[in-house]
């Protein structure tokens, strides 16, 4: 382990926990808003922000010199014919990507979607076969495995982490489970280490849904590298980006190799048409928008992770507002988004609708509620379950008993008492961060007039 990763471990461990000192600092903070009692802004008090945040994505001249470049060149679309790595602005993107993330291989495709489609159809999930998912992710986790005539199985979250909870993995597994796809959800590394034992001790194929967790780490290793191969996206939201796009990282060029002729119509690298396929390619301009970017994303997640554990230390200090934790082992997060949990009881039973009212109204408007939840009670998967062609690959009986098992109490609380602020707002500086504590303080105190918002 190098001496950059023991330090992270530090840090993290420190952001963790909370040091006296910081703690005490938050304390006093939050003590002085609640001596105040302020009138809420929601109700006609002053707000406690009006700056406005940090805006997403950054407009950049050396992404525009790669795109114009990129459209200068009069190739659009990836290198055809015989594969050649580091072939045109797909192919040199792949490369650099590849090393960042610390895999032997990268394929880049159209969007995130597609990789996992893509990974889960390489290392073999076909129809009437099982995988274990979480519920708290985007529903794109879940479609992709659908979309391979596959079951999501969906493995409870840990209400402390909002991850997979290793745990629940085992009693779950069964003769048709094929795969395990953890989601480092908001771009926190799940627990990796007692996940893969599972895994590994059922035979299970592990495909790692990245999308939100560039550069996070658990232990120092890479999320993305852990499994069999690691799913990113690079949707416009995400820390990198470029409208849409996604990539697959993985170590094994056989596997990279059935992912490369799946994504490509089914004709692989030598230009043979071996099987199925579609057209899942990366075009030469989203990589363009891409590559200048991997020279900024070191920095801007130091940055995310310090405002991150600054702002962990202060709401721990706020009666209610439960901070979202990290797995032991993880020495670097990517914020795509921090979560927190808010606790009605600690405000008056008014409900979290009522919070977050008021917490816009302060000028912390960029929050929202907990958007990736209860996944397996939306209507998409009964209406999947009851087609035709679910009918036909599996039993009735399997779906019976599919429906009768799939509960998930601890996401349903994380559902209910979930919110979560997005990444740019960790670009901001310590005083974004004070604003939001400040605001989310400033409620607390002026929690009876919650009754009236």
């Amino acid at each position: 382990m190098t001496r950059q990763n023991v330090s992270r471990r530090g840090f993290l461990r420190e952001a963790s926990t909370g040091t006296a000192a910081a703690v005490a600092v938050g304390a006093v903070a939050a003590q002085g808003v609640t001596k105040k009692a302020d009138k809420l802004a929601v109700l006609g008090g002053t707000p406690v922000r009006t700056e406005p945040f940090p805006t997403w994505p950054q407009i950049n001249p050396d992404v525009e010199q790669s795109l114009v470049a990129a459209y200068r060149s009069g190739r659009w679309t990836r290198h055809l014919g015989p594969r050649r790595r580091g072939a045109g602005q797909v192919g040199a993107f792949e490369l650099e990507f590849a090393k960042l993330i610390g895999a032997k291989y990268c394929l880049a495709t159209g969007s995130g979607t597609q990789s996992l489609h893509t990974a889960l159809h390489a290392v073999g999930v076909e129809a009437g076969d099982e995988v274990l998912v979480a519920p708290c992710t985007y529903i794109a986790s879940i479609q992709a495995v659908l979309m391979c005539g596959a079951l999501p199985v969906f493995v409870d979250v840990d209400i402390d982490t909002f991850q997979m909870d290793p745990d629940k993995i085992e009693p779950l597994v069964n003769a048709n489970t094929r795969a395990v796809e953890p989601v480092h959800i908001g771009g926190i590394p799940c627990s990796m280490e007692r996940l893969m034992a599972v895994a590994n001790k059922h035979g299970l194929k592990v495909v790692e849904d990245a999308a939100q967790a560039h550069l996070a780490e658990f232990r120092g290793k890479r999320c993305g590298t852990f499994g069999d191969l690691g799913c990113f996206s690079f949707q416009t939201s995400k820390v990198m980006a470029c409208g849409e796009g996604g990539a697959i990282v993985g170590d094994d060029e056989a596997l990279i190799e059935k992912c490369y002729t799946f994504h490509n119509l089914g004709m692989s690298t030598s230009r043979e048409s071996d099987g199925i396929g579609t057209k899942y390619r990366m075009s030469e301009f989203e990589a363009a928008v891409l590559t200048p970017q991997l020279a900024t994303l070191a920095e801007q997640t130091k940055t995310r992770n310090e405002n991150a554990a600054y702002l962990a230390r202060r709401l721990e200090a706020i009666p209610g507002i439960a901070p979202q934790k990290l797995h032991d082992g993880v020495t670097q997060a990517a914020y795509y988004i921090y979560g927190f949990r808010y606790q009605k009881e600690h405000f008056n039973d008014a409900p979290k609708e009522k919070f977050l009212r008021a917490l816009r109204a302060e000028g912390v408007a960029r929050f929202t509620t907990m958007y990736f939840d209860r996944l397996n009670t939306l209507p998409y998967l009964e209406n999947t379950l009851s087609s035709p062609t679910f009918q036909k690959i599996f039993s009735r009986e399997r779906l019976r008993r599919y429906r009768d098992e799939n509960h998930c109490p601890a996401n349903d609380q994380l559902s209910d008492e979930g919110v979560w602020l997005p990444q740019y707002a960790f670009l901001g500086d310590k005083k974004l961060m004070d604003d939001i504590a400040d605001a989310m303080a400033k409620i607390h105190a002026g929690r009876d007039q919650l009754a009236k918002v």
